[in-house]
């Protein structure tokens, strides 16, 4: 832990924190959409291209239920997701849903509807997919191989030793690339992002227990090294959330709470 860390902690709400009179009037609805930062990212060096096409969307529980039930569950089982039930929550998290002209609305909301946040997987046990690390490209909805390997043995260490991300059939990674945001909220983007990844994760767990999948969100994870493992440099482009994924019991949610 920083030494300092309690003063950095109240610089920063200081810095971020904004009264009446402190701003340009109106400065931020006059933003320049056109000129705005690429929305997309796209690894042209990918090793390989897996289209996912328009999910088929099963009958899903009344809302309410859902939302009443929904508890975080990580003793996974060693039954594989489907490609398909991964797509469903690759489209619930983060899907695009309308096209706007200059820009185009998704699943979740986001500050300015600049849409900062990435998604990389690690898959360890998805059907016809290799293990490895994959990205999403939004704009093309596919999956992008960056690395072909055993990634259970990535979030593990990463994670401090969590074992559902040993288990996980997959380890959700977002990452911020803030200056879709700083470009138009200035230093008030490193809250937004934040909040950003807080709705794409919430869609995950509703997403996921809406299918019968465990779900559990990952706060603590060493951050530079995952970030160093992403191939991004921890400043303009930082991981910002984790989430495991896997097939659970399903016979009472206490026993699917954690792992024995």
């Amino acid at each position: 832990m920083h030494p300092d860390w309690q003063r950095i902690c109240s610089e920063f709400l200081e810095a971020t924190s904004y009264a009446l009179g402190d701003l340009e009037k109106g400065w931020a609805s006059r933003y320049d959409f056109s000129k705005r930062p690429p929305t997309y990212l796209r690894h042209e060096e990918a090793l390989a291209r897996i289209p996912l096409g328009t999910p088929d969307f099963p009958a899903s529980p009344d809302l309410w239920r859902l939302l009443r039930e929904r508890r975080s569950k990580r003793n996974f089982t060693k039954t594989p997701l489907t490609l398909h039930e991964l797509n469903l929550l690759l489209w619930g998290t983060t899907g695009i849903t309308a096209d706007m002209g200059d820009y185009q609305l998704r699943t979740v909301p986001s500050a300015g509807a600049l849409y900062p946040i990435e998604t990389y997987l690690l898959i360890n046990n998805v059907e016809s997919l290799d293990k490895g690390l994959y990205h999403l490209d939004v704009q093309n909805w596919c999956l992008e191989l960056l690395k072909r390997e055993d990634v259970s043995e990535v979030a593990y260490p990463f994670t401090e030793e969590q074992e559902m991300t040993r288990r996980a059939a997959v380890n959700f990674v977002w990452t911020a690339v803030v200056e879709r945001t700083r470009d138009k909220y200035r230093e008030r983007a490193y809250r937004y992002v934040w909040w950003d990844a807080g709705h794409i994760a919430q869609n995950l767990h509703i997403t996921g227990n809406a299918i019968g999948l465990g779900v559990c969100t990952v706060g603590h994870w060493f951050d530079k090294n995952m970030n160093e493992y992403l191939g991004i440099d921890g400043t303009s482009h930082f991981s910002v959330l984790m989430a495991s994924v896997g097939k659970v019991a399903g016979g009472h949610w206490l026993e699917d709470r954690r792992p024995v």
